[in-house]
């Protein structure tokens, strides 16, 4: 059941995580002054450990100008994956059945490597086959992003995964049903108020989180033998060793001190100039329990705003949410921002009627009263609050007219998510060329979108609810079931006049829907 340390006999969990795309990673390399890979003439991509592929699919299927490759020593993973590959033709994406410590001989380099959810869980022989292939394989100037459990977030949980370990191991049958059991004596403890969970409330609350977890998912989690959480120097000091530099790290507002840590802990951060100490102090500060970090092989450093303007002025930036006025408050967990004023309401003003390159804003006449700098700084934390979101392409306005005419979902590999994830319980992550990554949608409207583009507007309601009857899927307000059918109808309805109202535009406007070419 067990390879190396990691779970074998239960399948992982479908997912795509924005976080590993190329256009994130190249976006914080350059705010960070760290010149970026190129990507609009072509790239390679890695991902190791890569689970049933999601990733590697969906990324192949945004970007066909790159070259993915997806490494899993598990063959139920890469079989699922490959299907996937063959049903959406993906011609530039290839997954491979392999042992870390036995990649292919003719592998060659890449610009960007990948992996999430495998460095905490598996041995320290394994994590130096990873450090060994991150030397080997990362190109010159490339980027390597790298998630883990993190201290000190873990302190006060460490002893769930123990225990939940620890019991699960006495039971019987295979990882699922042991983390059943498992979960149930979590229970029993919590609710019985055994001393620990007492002392420790938030442990109390993380139980309740771990009920509505995919309990395969939780099988991964915290079965593997080599579990372990590190520190945010421990992890780079191994990195550095394999000839590494830390660039950055995600989501973007993990780069500004001032939107991780409280006011009355920022003099610390003014007064140290040491980057890697400033990212431990970050994490005290903010008790992190899982970080993504992104490194570099041999970076090159950029020279001021121009030399930014001339490696990296492909990416282009547009507002977030359709609609958005200010002020707008942004919860960053242990920060929470208001973003106002006149230079951010222009911005929001320019970015709500199309994207554009750093340039392009940086020459318009209506922010010429703020230093280029400071504007680029503007630009790049408003991304970090979630105002703004960077693209690889250019975006146009929304189109409020969309669903007026027919639409068709022109991309195989969109069409094929549809068909597997809709109503599926997960969010459901569509490719958008444009944007140079997947676009998420939940998966009642992904139901929506295969019966709107099956059938149009018309009926649309009606045609939803029979399906959700048929599926025998059950919607939720405020996180309980809704039983009674005429509720259920209202909620039918209103999923429904969103949609049209907002997700159709917003689908058009990032290239997932097209008009049809048909008559």
């Amino acid at each position: 059941m067990i390879a190396q340390g990691y779970i074998t006999d239960v399948s992982y969990i479908p997912g795509f995580y924005p976080q590993m795309a190329p256009v994130a990673l190249r976006h914080v390399a350059a705010l960070n002054g760290v010149v970026p890979p190129a990507a609009s003439a072509g790239f390679r991509y890695l991902e190791l450990g890569c689970g049933l592929g999601r990733v590697v699919t969906t990324l192949a299927a945004a970007n066909p100008n790159g070259e993915f490759v997806g490494v899993d020593l598990n063959p139920e993973h890469t079989a699922v994956a490959g299907r996937e590959i063959a049903a959406a033709g993906l011609a530039n994406a290839q997954v491979i059945t392999a042992d870390l410590a036995d990649l292919p001989a003719d592998l060659g380099e890449f610009e960007f490597i990948a992996l999430h959810g495998v460095f905490s869980w598996v041995g320290p022989e394994v994590r130096q086959q990873i450090l060994q292939a991150a030397r080997r394989h990362l190109a010159p100037g490339g980027l390597l992003i790298v998630s883990y459990n993190a201290m000190p977030g873990w302190a006060h949980l460490q002893p769930i995964r123990a225990i939940l370990r620890q019991y699960a191991a006495l039971r019987q049958g295979d990882s699922v049903q042991r983390v059943r059991d498992a979960l149930a004596y979590l229970v029993f403890l919590r609710d019985r108020q055994a001393k620990y969970f007492v002392d420790n409330p938030r442990a109390s609350a993380y139980i309740d989180a771990l009920l509505t977890q995919d309990v395969r998912y939780l099988a991964h989690e915290y079965l593997n033998h080599h579990w372990t959480s590190f520190y945010f120097a421990e992890v780079a000091e191994m990195f550095g060793g394999a000839g590494l530099t830390f660039v950055g790290s995600l989501p973007t507002h993990t780069n500004f001190w001032d939107l991780c840590v409280r006011p009355d802990f920022q003099e610390l951060f003014r007064t140290t100039r040491d980057r890697l100490v400033t990212e431990a102090h970050k994490d005290f500060c903010a008790n992190t329990a899982f970080r993504w970090d992104i490194y570099a092989k041999s970076p090159r450093r950029i020279d001021g705003l121009e030399g930014r303007l001339a490696v990296a002025d492909d990416l282009e930036f547009r507002v977030a949410k359709a609609g958005t006025r200010l002020p707008v408050q942004a919860s960053l967990g242990v920060v929470t921002s208001t973003v106002d004023g006149p230079l951010y309401g222009m911005l929001v003003e320019m970015l709500s009627a199309g994207s554009l390159r750093l340039s392009q804003i940086l020459a318009d006449d209506r922010l010429s009263a703020t230093p280029p700098a400071d504007l680029a700084r503007a630009v790049d934390a408003g991304v970090a609050l979630g105002l703004f979101e960077v693209s690889a392409r250019h975006v146009p306005a929304a189109d409020a007219n969309a669903t007026a005419r027919g639409l068709v979902v022109v991309n195989a590999f969109n069409r094929a998510v549809l068909e597997s994830d809709a109503l599926g319980g997960r969010a459901v992550a569509l490719a958008s060329e444009r944007l140079g990554t997947g676009q998420a949608i939940g998966d009642l409207d992904a139901a929506i979108l295969q019966e709107f583009v099956a059938g149009g507007r018309e009926g649309l309601s009606d045609r939803l609810a029979r399906r959700l009857a048929a599926s025998r899927r059950t919607l939720q307000r405020d996180g309980k079931p809704v039983d009674d059918p005429a509720d259920q109808r209202k909620l039918v309805d209103a999923a429904c006049d969103i949609f049209l109202s907002l997700t159709v535009p917003r689908l058009g406007q990032v290239g997932i829907l097209e008009t049809s070419a048909a008559p």
